[in-house]
């Protein structure tokens, strides 16, 4: 019989084969990540005839492919896609209109038509297993080959793995359960009713999508805030762009405030308010947060009336920050103010205690994500699992993260921004004679 030590030996000694046997290629910069991040940077490599190539685990534009439902539709408007050569001013893609809103088909069209307009080389289907560094070189070893690059950028999404509680576990397992990220439609869900956990902008718009498709839907609202479509003749975006709320940095906001759930909005059938309270009044049953769960029945937090009100609040103190602009700039706008819902009284907003549930019934985590990046065989995060960089840059000499949240400032990950930083380190690339 072998014992363990001589079982990990042959285990590491056939890993040793395996990777032996893989055909090896080498090129100057490698990207992983086929999505907006990883293609505005081969945008800027090819425009200075920079050889490089991208590795994708699925397809081009693969999130969005995979991990988005089928009505969805982009929060910010078609003026806010600044992606060079191909925004609301060039003919490289067609928009309907400068105020219209992308659905989720749209999105991979432009994001495929960007990849086509490009023409890197793209080794779609293959996974990045490990990357590591040999003296001056990286060496990504995939599903398929090993790769070497005097530059490898990480532009592998902007939020990484989907996050479900561990409390979901206690649940009867005939009980369905999905990540919002994997839900797609009713017609995949048990005929039951469907308990939405979480209100962000996924969980808000993933209720109101359900309630429109005739289920009966529970709401478990979190601590998120609102923000109106529009507010005094603009849209909430133009606004948003206008104060440079989307150009801050890093440097000036804390970093628990850069983490906070985001104001639920949203941008189907031409752009509307998500107001949960007018969602109730359609039918949207709603309950506090989740504290346990057990078997067949959901434990929930007394704090339904807070919750609702700090998401009213959020809209008031943000409409009023338009109000401060305007004043401030003496400029002149529809006259406008947004005043407290009256519907939000304690005692109509009492949460049940507990939910009972059963086998037809389903749940859907709306509940964020995780970063993970175990497969980097470097030290390049903090405790928290989050990346140690600098507008992308880290201490590792020619390593570069792409596209995250948060990553130099609050546009960072959005199709408003990611360009820009993409430009910063392909030129940070050439600066540093890296090549």
């Amino acid at each position: 019989m072998q014992t363990n030590l001589e079982i990990i030996f042959i285990n590491k000694l056939n890993l040793k084969k395996m990777i032996s046997k893989k055909n090896k290629i080498d090129t100057p910069i490698l990207i992983i990540g086929a999505g907006m991040a990883g293609l505005c940077v081969s945008y800027f490599l090819t425009k200075k005839k920079i050889e490089h190539i991208i590795l994708e685990k699925g397809s081009v534009g693969n999130s969005w492919i995979n991990e988005r439902w089928d009505n969805f539709y982009l929060v910010n408007p078609n003026w806010a896609m600044k992606i060079p050569e191909f925004d609301i001013h060039s003919n490289n893609f067609k928009f309907e209109s400068p105020d219209g809103f992308l659905n989720k088909q749209e999105v991979i069209n432009y994001i495929e038509s960007f990849a086509k307009f490009i023409g890197p080389k793209i080794y779609e289907n293959e996974k990045a297993e490990k990357v590591s560094k040999k003296k001056d070189r990286y060496e990504i070893i995939t599903s398929k080959q090993i790769i070497q690059s005097k530059v490898a950028v990480i532009a592998s999404g902007a939020f990484g793995n989907p996050h479900k509680p561990n409390i979901g576990k206690n649940l009867d397992n005939k009980i369905f359960q999905i990540h919002s990220s994997e839900y797609k439609n009713y017609g995949q869900l048990n005929s039951g009713k469907v308990v939405v956990v979480g209100s962000g902008q996924s969980g808000a718009q993933i209720a109101e999508d359900l309630l429109i498709s005739g289920k009966k839907v529970w709401l478990a609202v979190s601590r998120c805030g609102r923000r109106p479509r529009r507010y005094r003749g603009k849209d909430s975006s133009w606004w948003n762009n206008e104060m440079g709320l989307f150009d801050k940095t890093v440097d000036e906001v804390p970093f628990e405030d850069r983490w906070k759930c985001s104001a639920h909005t949203s941008g189907s059938m031409g752009g509307h308010d998500i107001n949960l309270l007018d969602l109730k009044e359609k039918g949207l049953n709603l309950c506090g947060t989740i504290k346990e769960c057990e078997k067949n029945k959901l434990i929930i937090n007394d704090n339904l009336f807070e919750n609702i009100k700090f998401s009213d609040n959020h809209a008031l103190s943000w409409s009023k920050q338009v109000d401060n602009y305007i004043n401030k700039k003496k400029i002149k706008f529809k006259s406008e103010k947004l005043i407290s819902d009256q519907r939000i009284k304690s005692k109509d907003l009492k949460s049940v205690k507990k939910l009972e549930l059963n086998k037809d019934d389903n749940i859907i985590w709306a509940t964020g994500f995780r970063y993970n990046y175990d497969w980097i065989n470097l030290d390049v995060t903090d405790n928290n699992n989050h990346p140690l960089q600098n507008r992308g840059e880290t201490n590792f000499r020619g390593l570069y993260f792409m596209g995250l949240q948060w990553m130099h400032s609050s546009k960072s990950a959005q199709f408003i921004g990611v360009a820009e930083d993409a430009e910063f380190i392909v030129n940070d690339i050439l600066s540093k004679n890296l090549l």
